[in-house]
């Protein structure tokens, strides 16, 4: 009876040792398993934060550096011209008219524009080396005649009737009466007035025909201007030129 009582024992105590180590391993397996997954999730968590900010930061000065480089060249085209701008060209070329070019184009990139000279162009007073300017008039003359180049956006023009390699400009505002003769190609209003004939009115015709049509081609064609005809024509004549 003994022997069944302490063989009954030893069973229960194995069993409870049993139960023991089931919770022992059952514990051991969670903390492996566990454990050190949620720690590298934890680290690549927080790997992944750390990338997404600095993949951020990147942009970010990578957006800045863009945007400098875009500004820095900018300042670089401005700096260096190549901006468009518009001419007018007159005289003896090819296809005299208004003209867009660059800012660094030069007088002789002008006169390709409008097709070339003409065989009674006069380019001996006219600097082709000269860089245009945004609003300028050219005028080329015609062998014998001057030349004139008005500045563009100050309006100026400068005027002569010699100085080799000058800008191209013309000889104008001189008194009919002393032999010159006006370019009615190039002169402004007020050279225009010095004529005998001409007073403010007919003057603006006379440019704004030249405008909307182009340049003379003969002194005859002052006839197409309103107010001009035969006779006034030929009191005209002898003081101008094209």
């Amino acid at each position: 009876m003994d022997k069944i009582k302490e063989l009954g024992t030893r069973i229960i105590e194995d069993r409870r040792t049993v139960k023991i180590l089931a919770v022992i391993i059952v514990v051991v397996t969670a903390f492996l398993f566990f454990g050190p997954k949620g720690k590298n999730e934890n680290v690549t968590l927080e790997n992944k934060k750390d990338e997404i900010s600095s993949g951020k930061a990147s942009e970010t000065a990578n957006d800045g550096g863009n945007g400098e480089v875009a500004e820095e060249s900018d300042k670089e085209k401005k700096t260096q011209g190549g901006g468009k701008i518009f001419i007018d060209i007159a005289g003896e070329v090819k296809n005299p008219g208004v003209y867009e070019v660059t800012s660094d184009s030069r007088i002789f990139e002008a006169i390709e524009k409008a097709g070339g000279l003409t065989e009674k162009a006069d380019t001996t007073n006219v600097n082709q080396a000269e860089t245009v300017k945004d609003g300028q008039k050219i005028s080329i003359p015609k062998k014998g005649a001057t030349a004139q180049s008005s500045g563009g956006s100050g309006g100026e023009s400068s005027q002569t009737t010699s100085a080799p390699a000058s800008n191209a400009q013309t000889s104008t505002g001189t008194d009919p009466a002393s032999g010159a003769k006006i370019n009615i190609n190039s002169a402004d209003s007020s050279q225009l007035q010095t004529i005998n004939g001409i007073g403010p009115s007919t003057a603006e015709k006379i440019i704004r025909y030249r405008t909307s049509k182009g340049a003379f081609k003969s002194i005859d064609d002052l006839k197409k201007v309103n107010g001009i005809g035969d006779k006034k024509l030929e009191k005209l004549r002898p003081y101008v030129t094209i």
